[in-house]
């Protein structure tokens, strides 16, 4: 798996954990579309993510998508839960600090916890999509039309 690909599977997996109190789609909105993503499946789960958002629904877990999309989605509902369950970011910082935690009790020092945000996973994600997107040599989009 290469680094997009596993910020795409992040990125999503933390859309998922969305809800009333925390809308992780407010980072993405203005700059993030679904035909940035790699994977088929990943691009229709953030479109769906973007379109509840559109409509006032803040609440994007796997099983408010299936309520709202019901049969139309079934198909995504092995991959939202891995993502969800795997690649949510906050999952990841927690398993992380914890870890962090337990060493340095073995060890007897003052842990040091990640201090990242959702924001930076955006931010680079954009830029390995722009970094990507200027490696296509000019005119091949035309060419392969």
């Amino acid at each position: 798996m290469t680094q997009k690909e596993r910020l795409e599977k992040i990125i999503i997996g933390t859309l998922l954990e969305s809800n009333e109190s925390q809308n992780y789609f407010d980072e993405c909105r203005c700059c993030i579309t679904a035909d940035m993503f790699s994977d088929d499946r990943r691009r229709r789960i953030y479109g769906i993510i973007a379109d509840m958002n559109a409509n006032g629904k803040v609440e994007t877990d796997p099983n408010s998508i299936v309520e709202a999309y019901g049969e139309m989605v079934l198909d995504l509902l092995p991959t939202m839960l891995d993502l969800v369950v795997d690649y949510s970011f906050i999952h990841l910082k927690t398993e992380h600090n914890e870890r962090i935690f337990r060493t340095s009790f073995v060890i007897g020092t003052k842990p040091h916890y990640a201090d990242v945000s959702f924001t930076l996973y955006v931010n680079t994600f954009l830029k390995m999509y722009e970094d990507e997107k200027g490696k296509v040599p000019f005119g091949a989009n035309a060419a392969a039309a």
